[in-house]
């Protein structure tokens, strides 16, 4: 049976203010009964309005959207301050998160509210073990319930923070029951299947209408949920919309109404609480060694290994901190998992003391068991050295599949391009692309003639495009690729020469040696080959020589286009030789 939980906070933008101790009217010590009026401002429409207020100012007469300039003539002891709508939702979702002790279906909720799903969940909090008879586990569950909402209500009375809270069947009953029937000392917990019930003293704008519907309904009378149980859905309709009928079938469970949870949610998670807050670091690492225990025994009963894991750090003071680590491959050794935690506790910040740690799993995939030991053959090569290597570094650079990782390799395509023959791919990446070209496809390189007086260079090496090519007579590339190439100034004499002068980087390189030409042109049957990519030459036919000057430096350039063309030739350098 679902239930939902759902946190109002009356007083949320003024209570943020008092915990951060932004406003010298707010003392961060004082409860909100001790503090003196006040309000917070926004402008709109070339007017100061009166954004939020405290419980204070309300009973004074006070209410939001009301002037500035009429609040004070009511209450001259206003203490006011600027609305921050923005730091508001921000904190809001901190909050939201700090909620994920509680269930991972956490949720923000328009600007005063978070939604959590604690289906499954209350059995966490009740006291002693389940007994067998259905209706005491149907009650134990009910006062695990019970003891959650006074978990929750406890540790925010001690932030100072106003609330109330309501746990029903459906989203929209706890909605209103929370804004509506609940209070601070008395949350609202009707028991399962009395939506209806707890529902109908309410008034109709528990159902989540706008003013100009409820104000409708009120005209005629209807002033209570309970009032609208008997009116056919059909004259409801007619009369305010589909809205009124949509928003009551959903209170009810007639309608289902799902809630979308703040993050990813994770598919495995172990939690550690602690009667006292830690915050030495090397209590930090024996907590995160014991959750990556009790993770690993769980993953090893399911078959499963871990890819990528998120250990959250719940702080005394709402926020939380996370260290996010991924796997090169399954992985639920605890040891190597606890190890990687360990090399970032150092960007954890525990503040004032962590109460709370878990350890979740958002990726997981199957890891049979390996038989490494009766043969005494060695375990396999990734598995000894490669991917925890890979862990290590990704703990400390990125992982490779996370956005910006640092750990790459080169990876060799079907392409005679240069810069295309190879791409840098996670290196973590099982798929490996075959070698080679399609037979028939894939057209040579023709040589040309060394210019008069040079001699002839001999191949040397054999670089990552001869391999992607497949052509064992393909002339050696360079070890260094320029991407893009960079333009030199070269002068030859012969339109189908090497250049006998080039100038690069601001020097002069004389040639003594050259070996080409070798024609490079684009691969027209693939679709949207020409110019494609950041490739200053465009789409045009290169020439490649491998010069080398009278310093012994050997370089690997190209001329752009044609000699009988439309513009002259460009020559730029795409390599140099080691």
């Amino acid at each position: 049976m679902r239930r939902v939980l759902y946190l109002y906070l009356p007083d949320w933008p003024i209570d943020r203010l008092r915990r951060i101790g932004a406003v010298s009217s707010l003392s961060p010590s004082a409860s909100p009964a001790e503090s003196g009026p006040f309000a917070t401002i926004i402008a709109t429409g070339g007017r100061r309005l009166l954004a939020a207020i405290n419980q204070q100012a309300a009973a004074a007469g006070l209410a939001p959207g009301m002037p500035l300039a009429d609040a004070l003539s009511f209450l001259p002891g206003l203490a006011t301050a600027a609305a921050d709508p923005e730091a508001d939702g921000a904190a809001l979702t901190r909050l939201a998160e700090w909620c994920g002790r509680y269930s991972p279906w956490t949720a923000p909720d328009g600007v005063d509210g978070v939604k959590i799903e604690i289906t499954g969940c209350a059995h966490l909090w009740r006291i002693g073990d389940a007994p067998p008879d259905r209706r005491e586990l149907a009650r134990t569950e009910r006062d695990g319930e019970a003891a959650l909402a006074a978990d929750l209500a406890r540790r925010l009375t001690r932030q100072r923070i106003a609330h109330r809270i309501a746990v029903v069947g459906t989203l929209g009953a706890a909605w209103a029951l929370a804004r509506h029937a609940a209070s601070q000392e008395e949350p609202a917990l009707p028991p399962p299947g009395g939506e209806a019930d707890a529902l109908a003293p309410l008034p109709v704008e528990a159902l989540r209408l706008d003013p100009a519907t409820a104000q409708g309904l009120r005209r005629v009378g209807l002033k209570r949920i309970g009032e609208l149980y008997p009116m056919p859905r059909d004259a409801l309709a007619r009369r305010f919309g589909e809205t009124v009928a949509q928003r009551l079938d959903q209170a009810l469970d007639r309608l289902p109404e799902p809630l979308s949870p703040l993050g990813e949610t994770p598919s495995r998670r172990v939690r550690l609480s602690f009667a006292e807050p830690i915050a030495d670091p090397a209590d930090l690492a024996r907590a995160a060694e014991r959750l990556a225990a009790d993770l690993g025994a769980r993953l090893a009963r399911e078959g499963m290994g871990a890819r990528r894991l998120d250990l959250g750090f719940h702080r005394v003071d709402g926020r939380v901190e996370h260290i996010r680590l991924g796997t090169a491959r399954p992985n639920r050794d605890p040891r190597h998992l606890a190890r990687l935690f360990a090399a970032k506790l150092d960007t954890i910040d525990p503040g004032l003391g962590v109460e709370d740690m878990i350890l979740a799993a958002y990726a997981v995939e199957p890891l049979p068991a390996e038989q490494i030991e009766i043969s005494g053959a060695a375990a396999p090569a990734e598995a000894n050295g490669v991917a925890p290597l890979l862990d290590r570094l990704g703990a400390r650079l990125g992982h490779p599949r996370e956005s910006g990782g640092a750990i790459g390799r080169l990876e060799a395509r079907e392409s005679h391009i240069p810069e295309r023959a190879s791409v840098m791919v996670p290196a973590d990446k099982e798929e490996n692309t075959k070698l080679g070209v399609i037979p028939g496809r894939h057209p040579t390189g023709a040589r040309g003639r060394a210019p008069k007086g040079a001699a002839k260079l001999e191949p040397k090496n054999t670089g990552l495009w001869n391999m992607a090519s497949g052509l064992a007579d393909s002339p050696p590339r360079p070890v260094r690729l320029f991407e893009p190439p960079e333009p030199v100034e070269a002068h030859w004499v012969v339109p189908d020469d090497p250049p006998f002068r080039f100038r690069w980087r601001r020097r002069d390189h004389l040639v003594a040696r050259a070996d080409g030409a070798e024609r490079i042109a684009e691969e027209w049957w693939v679709e949207g080959a020409s110019g494609a990519g950041p490739r200053e030459s465009g789409g045009e036919i290169r020439d490649y020589y491998r010069v080398e000057d009278q310093e012994g430096r050997r370089f690997w350039l190209f001329r752009a286009g044609l000699a009988d063309g439309g513009r002259p030739p460009r020559w730029f350098v795409h390599g140099v030789f080691a």
